[in-house]
């Protein structure tokens, strides 16, 4: 047993929690930021270490200072091949620990019971290493919630000691401030080279070294770190029991981790990412590291590239003796904007690539055009880990981590060629060793795995490229190196995972699996609690320990209801085609007086007694224009002097009738109600007219009268800092631009919406209506496909992606994708949010078969949803904020406002169903438009949550001649800031004239 505490000894890691984790919380207009109303009230780490393994838990208590119902966002990065694997959430004033359950699932029953006003807990992996909870309600007045994190950590060492550091690097005093740290079976006391203050040192108690400290009010000055000095011995194992004769096993390999030369580049390119996220890496650790490249690397020629949104051609530098002065100043100029596209990269003629990136390509997916060894180097806490390492280890590069190691040792894998694991010998007792891949080797070596039997041996095999050079032999012998309470597992489960992930598009059913049985967060799994019991039966999600009994009561006696979901939209989808086509043959008088008809005033206030009896505790209305901080200060023009965009649709009567739906469709049979009147007959010259919904934003006076784009740009950046956080700011920039006729600047602002936050579906959602609006289809489709892998339960997610798919001229998947939104399953309540959104979609999936039918296969489409309906008029607006309620308003000629409370017009005006929450859409139609003005609205209700994105983005489509060949479109994007005046009339969009 002593020859076990002294392997466990020299086991002692180096724990590296990458930052304190940030604290923010939504300001009035979205803005997730720091504040003193939300603030860490306590922080708590607890370490505990056992040779080279430890686990670390960190709790956090939230605390309310402000008079109303406020949430916090907990976000924090960890490091390289590490993830979270507990996570628990005060419910009821005890900590309730987390359970896994599939990204998707969690997300959806997440939606699901906030309907009912209650919030679960849910932790989630973002872009790049990047973990995420979201904390809701804090109550007013110093009410406080408590979470906690957990997640173990297999270490390097330290020169000549393993070292345990935590930087503790918070900038803001702290009340309550709690470390302590616990060395077990350690014969010797841990030195402590750096700690907070005098009072944090290590007392013994049996073999078990303690050391902790309780400060209040407390702002860290020092960080901590203790080290253990190294034993000269040639292997360190650790096992556990697993099933039947299994074990798993760590095993600590001592490599001198010898380099030899390789032949340096005479040609070498750098590609800079200068994103907008860009700016958020370590230049000055990127500089050093080029510093120590050229004092070896003297006399060569660099040629400079920058990716953003976009990839350009920086320009050619000398180095001369190790002179990169002039490279140097070149990039400390660099102007960093924009979303990442990795699909604009282009073939380099270069030896070899340096790649400074985080790897988060926000704004497209990587194209893989390198053949050359390519460099990745990461310099941020936010890093895509799995990217860089497919795009380095598929090239033959190395992936390089000056963030987290020393830039001296790190630039050794740019000068020399570094000794590599290359794996291990045949061994019939040993299964899933990892790493499994070629992996430099740099102070020390780690293989996990799992072998049958009580002892073997292993050999490891390392050399050069596919050169063996040398060999190591461990022992592996449970009677002396098993432990007992310590998850080894744990560590074999991340170290498959973090392979698993490099190539991540192959390997999730894998991931999902690995995850699940661990306990490990992924891009596939979440952890989730839930306050009820009853709700762990009902989404049949098993429970955390502490409540299994109840659990287990509730199911045996079928006390609790299984989740009742809408299996799927059908019955209503054929009810509402032929709804939909009884309005179509029905005739509607034409030439009618003009009358008073229905306003808008007093139907709201009914509304307000009854459709909002469920309303929330608080509903934070924002818009611009509604306080003093964002008044404008530029006279704004009344509503009929606003310029208006006008574009003149030419709509001639066809002869040519599109056969389509003449009969037979692709070998279907159209239902016998369709209509038989031709969609020539439909077809009406008109022309749509829309207004500039300019922007009242403080900003916006900063631009006045600017007509020249470089100098547009020139005041955006000048101005940027003060409202980086502010999507809007880019949205109107963008739109300047774009008016001004510069698309490719306006699209570069425009992206930047994109790097603003991770994986944040209302900011994509804005995106891309922004995208469709500028008619970049390419990436409105990418971006819609984020959203739907984010948000699958949502059927507006298929909807956007599906009229995405439409524009990119993809007419079967499109069909397909709309389809779906009635033929899948949803939980009572999401189907409740969304219901009536059938009869938008049939219209969409009738305007697909309609004008591509002959390019369609309509097998899988059910004849009773198909039918002939073009019309003359089309409004859809939908918006980018769930619990959202937007009201869409069209007045004919006859002065007849087609509105929610009114959705039948005398001239057969029709409206869809009213959305009080969700994401919409809703619809408008008119078969046959009387000559005259049509007046388009949007009324702004109010929204029930708020976020990043600010306030809520609205997209109208409006369209002419729908669905008869002819069709035109016209798209108007705007966010919600409305004033006194438009709080009654609404917010005029646009006008028809026919």
């Amino acid at each position: 047993m002593k020859r076990l505490y002294t392997q466990l000894l020299l086991f002692f890691p180096l724990v590296f929690l990458s930052q304190i984790p940030v604290i923010e919380s939504p300001d009035r207009k979205g803005n997730y930021k720091k504040d003193d109303q939300v603030v860490l009230q306590k922080l708590q780490i607890e370490t505990k270490i056992a040779g080279r393994i430890s686990t670390n838990t960190v709790t956090m208590v939230l605390r309310n200072n402000s008079g109303r119902l406020r949430q916090g966002r907990v976000t924090f990065p960890l490091p390289e091949g590490v993830t979270a694997s507990g996570y628990a959430l005060d419910i009821s004033g005890k900590l309730r620990n987390a359970v896994p359950v599939e990204k998707e699932k969690a997300k959806e029953v997440y939606e699901t019971i906030k309907k009912r006003n209650i919030d679960p807990g849910i932790l989630e992996k973002t872009e790049g290493n990047n973990f995420r909870t979201t904390v809701y309600p804090i109550a007013p007045n110093g009410g406080e919630r408590t979470v906690q994190i957990t997640y173990q950590y297999e270490l390097k060492n330290s020169g000549n000691a393993y070292q345990y550091f935590l930087p503790l690097n918070e900038t803001a005093e702290i009340p309550e401030f709690d470390i302590k740290t616990t060395v077990f079976q350690n014969a010797d006391a841990p030195v402590l080279e750096e700690q907070p203050d005098g009072t944090y040192t290590f007392v013994k108690n049996g073999n078990v070294w303690t050391a902790e400290t309780h400060k209040r009010n407390y702002k860290p000055g020092n960080n901590i770190k203790i080290n253990f000095p190294l034993q000269d011995q040639e292997q360190r194992v650790v096992m556990q029991k697993a099933a039947d004769n299994s074990f798993y096993f760590l095993a600590d390999v001592s490599v001198q981790a010898n380099e030899r030369p390789k032949k340096l580049p005479n040609n070498l390119a750098i590609v800079w990412d200068n994103s907008l996220s860009g700016r958020k890496r370590d230049h000055l650790k990127e500089l050093a590291l080029l510093e120590h490249y050229f004092n070896s690397n003297k006399n060569l020629t660099v040629h400079l590239y920058f990716i953003n949104s976009d990839f350009e051609d920086g320009r050619a530098f000398k180095i001369n003796n190790g002179n990169w002065s002039e490279l140097k100043a070149y990039l400390l100029k660099t102007t960093y904007d924009g979303g990442t596209d990795f699909g604009k990269l282009k073939p380099l003629r270069e030896d070899e690539i340096l790649f400074f990136t985080d790897g988060l390509s926000s704004f497209g997916e990587l194209n893989r055009v390198w053949k050359q060894p390519v460099y990745t180097i990461a310099a941020s806490n936010t890093v895509n880990f799995s990217q860089l390492k497919f795009i380095s280890n598929t090239s033959g590069g190395e992936f390089v981590n000056v963030n987290e190691n020393k830039t001296e040792e790190e630039v050794r894998k740019l000068l020399f060629q570094s000794l590599k694991f290359l794996g291990v010998e045949n061994n019939t007792q040993l299964s899933e060793a990892y790493p499994s891949l070629p992996q430099t080797v740099t102070e020390d070596f780690v293989l996990t795995g799992i072998v049958k039997g009580e002892s073997t041996t292993v050999t490891l095999k390392f050399g050069y490229g596919n050169e063996v050079t040398e060999t190591k032999t461990i022992s592996l012998n449970v009677n002396e190196q098993a432990v007992k309470d310590w998850e080894i597992s744990k560590f074999w489960a991340q170290k498959k995972l973090n392979e698993l992930e490099i190539f991540e598009s192959r390997n999730k059913s894998e991931i999902k699996n690995i995850s699940r049985q661990f306990g490990l967060v992924s891009h596939t799994m979440s952890l989730m609690v839930l306050e009820n019991v009853e709700d762990y039966v009902r989404y049949d999600i098993p429970p955390p320990a502490e409540i299994k009994v109840q659990f287990d009561e509730m199911v045996k006696n079928n006390r609790v209801k299984k989740d009742e979901r809408v299996k799927d939209l059908m019955s209503n989808a054929e009810r509402m085609a032929e709804n939909l086509k009884e309005w179509w043959k029905k005739d509607y008088e034409q030439n009618i007086k003009l009358k008073q008809y229905p306003k808008h005033g007093s139907p709201h206030a009914v509304r307000d007694t009854v459709a909002r009896q469920t309303e929330i505790e608080e509903v934070v209305m924002l818009g611009y224009g509604s306080g003093n901080d964002e008044e404008s200060e530029i006279s704004e023009p009344r509503r009929e002097q606003r310029q208006m965009s006008i574009r003149r649709m030419s709509s001639v009567a066809s002869n040519t009738v599109p056969n389509a739906l003449m009969g037979y469709v692709a070998g279907v049979k159209v239902n016998a109600s369709t209509p038989t009147e031709k969609p020539s007959d439909i077809i009406n010259s008109g022309r749509i007219l829309t207004v500039d919904v300019d922007s009242k934003a403080k900003y916006m006076r900063f631009f006045r009268y600017m007509t020249n784009p470089e100098k547009i740009y020139e005041t955006y950046l000048q101005h940027r800092k003060e409202y980086e956080e502010t999507p809007q700011y880019y949205v109107d920039i963008a739109q300047l631009l774009f008016k001004n006729n510069d698309k490719k600047r306006g699209l570069r602002v425009l992206s930047s919406i994109a790097d603003l936050d991770l994986e944040n579906e209302e900011l994509y959602k804005l995106l891309a209506y922004k995208l469709k609006q500028a008619e970049v289809y390419d990436k409105e489709l990418f971006v819609t496909e984020k959203v739907l892998e984010w948000r699958p339960f949502d059927p507006q997610s298929y909807r956007d992606f599906a009229l995405a798919l439409e524009d990119n001229g993809q007419y079967q998947e499109a069909l397909e994708n709309l389809y779906k939104i009635i033929t899948q399953s949803y939980t009572k309540e999401l189907a409740d949010r969304d219901q009536g959104i059938e009869e938008t979609v049939i219209m969409e999936i009738n305007q697909l078969i309609m004008n591509h039918g002959s390019k369609l296969n309509l097998n899988n489409i059910n004849p009773k949803i198909i039918a002939e309906l073009p019309v003359n008029i089309r409004v859809v607006i939908n918006w980018n904020k769930d619990d959202t309620d937007i009201d869409l308003w069209v007045t004919d000629p006859n002065n007849e406002r087609c509105y929610y409370s009114h959705k039948e017009t005398a001239i057969g005006g029709r409206l869809s169903d009213d959305f009080t929450g969700g994401f919409g859409p809703e619809q408008f139609l008119l078969k046959k438009a009387v000559k005259g003005k049509y007046k388009i609205q949007t009324n702004f209700y109010g929204e029930q949550q708020t976020g990043v994105a600010g306030p809520t983005a609205i997209m109208a489509e409006i369209y002419i001649n729908y669905a008869t060949g002819k069709q035109e479109r016209k798209v108007v994007v705007f966010q919600n800031q409305k004033d006194d005046k438009e709080k009654e009339d609404g917010i005029l969009i646009g006008e028809f004239e026919f």
